[in-house]
């Protein structure tokens, strides 16, 4: 008995700490996003392919944005962040194009119960392809509420029109796009109008620069650091120019993206990793 008592005693010195209490537990995110589909990997076992999906966790709830090119990919990075398709509660799709909507059919077959936002102005072929699968859209116009503190902008005309999320954390706005084709400094601008604040904390996704030359992504740059744009992921259609010109401006603030990628809100900081897997690299 005197042994075991020894024991115990010896044991629990090792979990305090240097004063003699216990270790703090570790902080809960606040947000907690994703990214599932990206044409860059943010590590090896996550493969890359053109097109944009990240997974928003945020008071309980989850939004699937955007949906990627590849439903086969999706699916295998969804199961190897060990995350089931049944606790999405929402699917925001931006914009018409398949690298952006062809996945949402197939996590749609996988949990019929998720809710899902297609802009009103989606060709018929993917209100079609919907129905075939029993999905009933809701066809998004104007801005709205996905759930608590999620809102998406609405109908953002470009070439296609997009919509673009909004989270409101406790630092400031989170900013998702999918892939900017009305402009990136425009969808921050309605995203600014709309809620009613200056700054954006983070903002990430496809910037659509890849064509772009160094004059022109330099101006959008400097556009945006004036709207207060405090941190970025360009990602997807951003263009490698793009990044590099952004993580000179940007510096820390600018965020490599990737299939894989995973940044936490975490007592007010950014927390930047990348996402649990079911198999480890060799």
């Amino acid at each position: 008995m005197k042994t075991v008592t020894l024991f115990f005693c010896a044991t629990s010195l090792l979990v305090l700490s240097a004063t003699g209490e216990p270790p703090a537990k570790r902080a809960k995110p606040e947000l907690d996003i994703r990214i599932i589909f990206d044409n860059t990997s943010a590590r090896r076992n996550y493969l890359r392919s053109w097109g944009f999906s990240a997974l928003i966790d945020f008071r309980g709830k989850r939004v699937l944005f955007d949906a990627g090119s590849d439903p086969i990919l999706l699916l295998e990075h969804l199961k190897k962040m060990r995350i089931d398709p049944k606790t999405i509660d929402h699917a925001v799709i931006s914009h018409q194009h398949g690298d952006h909507l062809r996945g949402v059919y197939w996590v749609f077959e996988k949990n019929p119960a998720m809710k899902v936002h297609f802009l009103d102005r989606f060709p018929d072929e993917a209100f079609r392809r919907a129905k075939g699968v029993k999905m009933k859209p809701h066809r998004v116009k104007g801005p709205f509420e996905v759930v608590p503190g999620i809102f998406s902008t609405g109908v953002v005309e470009g070439l296609p029109p997009e919509q673009s999320l909004v989270i409101e954390t406790s630092k400031g706005m989170v900013m998702l796009v999918g892939c900017s084709h009305p402009g990136v400094v425009k969808l921050v601008e309605t995203a600014q109008r709309q809620r009613q604040k200056k700054t954006v904390r983070l903002l990430m996704g496809g910037f659509h620069m890849h064509r772009q030359g160094p004059e022109k992504i330099g101006a959008t740059i400097a556009q945006l650091q004036d709207l207060n744009v405090q941190s970025v992921v360009p990602s997807h259609c951003s263009g490698a120019l793009a990044v590099d010109l952004f993580k000179t401006a940007y510096g820390k603030q600018a965020i490599s993206a990737g299939a894989g990628r995973r940044i936490q809100l975490i007592d007010g900081q950014l927390k930047v990793s990348v996402a649990e897997t079911d198999k480890q690299e060799n």
